[in-house]
């Protein structure tokens, strides 16, 4: 198990990355009342045969280079432990989507407290990918869209620190920061 969700969340967009995505999407929807805590990663990245798909939650199943195969196993893992469940959906040239729901307030549910340094992470690790971003907390939300941009052109200490400090005064204001 990760110590922080948001590392799954890096784990699949990495994931994305791999698979030649030009486009991830990122949602993370904390719901008090509900009790439920639901996070989707979804690409347009080459997706997965059915063969694939099958084996995708199996312990070290790969189809990447020098990876272990790991992340969906451990996150699939984490969801059962919490009485949640993960979903997988994908198709050949058109990407995937992973769907985790948990119970919000379980005890073994690991914490969601490094959204934004997991943000900043994919900004600049794969800053040709354009990236949306959403988080949702108790009805209120905050989203933010990175448009991919020329890999070779290095970015700026402005456009670091504007995109760190959008994160956290978002996340902030609606109470996940």
């Amino acid at each position: 198990m990760m110590e922080d969700l948001s590392l799954h969340i890096l784990d699949l967009a990495e994931n994305a990355a791999a698979a030649g995505a030009t486009r991830v999407r990122i949602a993370v929807n904390e719901n008090e009342r509900r009790d439920v805590l639901t996070i989707r990663v979804a690409d347009d990245g080459r997706g997965m045969t059915a063969a694939d798909r099958g084996r995708a939650l199996d312990p070290f199943f790969t189809t990447g280079r020098k990876r272990t195969g790991l992340g969906l196993a451990l996150l699939a893992q984490t969801a059962e432990a919490c009485g949640g469940r993960l979903t997988l959906a994908s198709t050949p040239g058109r990407g995937t989507t992973i769907v985790v729901r948990l119970p919000f307030r379980h005890v073994d549910r690991p914490p969601l407290t490094r959204m934004a340094s997991t943000m900043m992470t994919l900004f600049f690790g794969h800053p040709e990918i354009d990236i949306l971003y959403t988080h949702t907390r108790n009805g209120s939300r905050f989203s933010m869209l990175r448009k991919g941009r020329d890999p070779s052109a290095p970015a700026g200490e402005a456009e670091i620190s504007g995109l760190r400090e959008s994160l956290r005064a978002g996340l902030g204001r609606v109470g996940a920061g």
